[in-house]
């Protein structure tokens, strides 16, 4: 007779998430294939997505705003950073990639729960590996954007345009992920109990997309009140540091890497509460 490693009396012990997920890590590696084939089962190019989306979304807004609008805007959504001229794609993506980083990995764990919930509804196992393992393709997802952002910038800027700087862009990853697996912990378990969730995610990255410089550079020229309010949120700070990084080649400000490292902490520890408050529940509301 075998001896059960996991109960249904210990989903809601938020001390044991990590032991939990340390030992069922074989398991989250297996979600993650699962999930990355089901994405790509029927798609002709499969993986390659990954690379087309953002570059063809750079396409998209640069020719938008890089052309269409620029006479109108050209001064707030112009490529220059820190005194130097960079090709408005080049500058576009670099704060693309980190966006999508957080939409891709927001929305799959978001939806995770849900998506999953034979295998919820059958087998007791630590929960928090479904949208972990969402997450965990959104790492993926990101890494192949930010090669996609290498190629791009070497061939509009020449080769020899990257610098040292590149060193610097894991330690902003680090700085975010813990944004994004907060998040996305909270709002998996959320979806459950109130599909709503699903939706208000949609509408929040839809906000949050131009709440964001993404297709512009940060708007220092706002009333002091209002660009206090505009930096409160965290992703703001994340894509300069993005960009110091990669186009300023340079350690980014301290304060784009404190105020997201303090929210990203705290916001990991209230998704990981919410998630195991609520995952006993899981079966019964699914």
């Amino acid at each position: 007779m075998t001896q059960a490693f996991y109960a249904h009396n210990q989903q809601g012990r938020l001390l044991h998430m990590v032991p939990d997920v340390i030992r069922s890590r074989g398991l989250l590696y297996d979600l993650f294939w699962k999930d990355l084939r089901a994405k790509y089962r029927r798609a002709v190019i499969g993986l390659l997505w990954a690379v087309l989306q953002p570059v063809l979304m750079m396409l998209i807004l640069t020719f938008v705003f890089g052309y269409l609008l620029r006479d109108l805007m050209g001064a707030r959504i112009g490529g220059r950073i820190g005194g130097a001229e960079h090709s408005y794609a080049v500058f576009l993506l670099a704060g693309l990639v980190p966006w999508q980083f957080l939409a891709v990995g927001l929305t799959g764990a978001t939806n995770s729960i849900v998506a999953n919930q034979d295998l919820i509804k059958k087998v007791y196992f630590p929960r928090e590996t479904v949208p972990l393992a969402a997450i965990l393709y959104s790492v993926l997802n990101f890494a192949i954007g930010l090669v996609t952002f290498f190629v791009v910038f070497s061939v509009l800027e020449g080769p020899g345009s990257l610098g040292a700087g590149v060193v610097f862009a894991p330690l902003v990853f680090a700085v975010q992920l813990p944004l994004i697996t907060g998040l996305g912990l909270a709002c998996s378990a959320l979806n459950v109990l109130y599909r709503d969730v699903a939706y208000m995610v949609e509408v929040a990255l839809a906000f949050g997309f131009y709440a964001t410089p993404i297709i512009y550079d940060l708007p220092r020229n706002l009333p002091p009140w209002l660009y206090r309010i505009y930096m409160l949120n965290p992703m703001a700070h994340l894509v300069e540091a993005y960009r110091q990084a990669l186009l300023m080649n340079r350690f980014p400000d301290h304060a784009h890497l404190l105020w997201p490292l303090a929210t990203g902490a705290a916001v990991m520890l209230l998704g990981a509460w919410v998630f195991r408050r609520f995952a006993p529940t899981f079966a019964d509301h699914i």
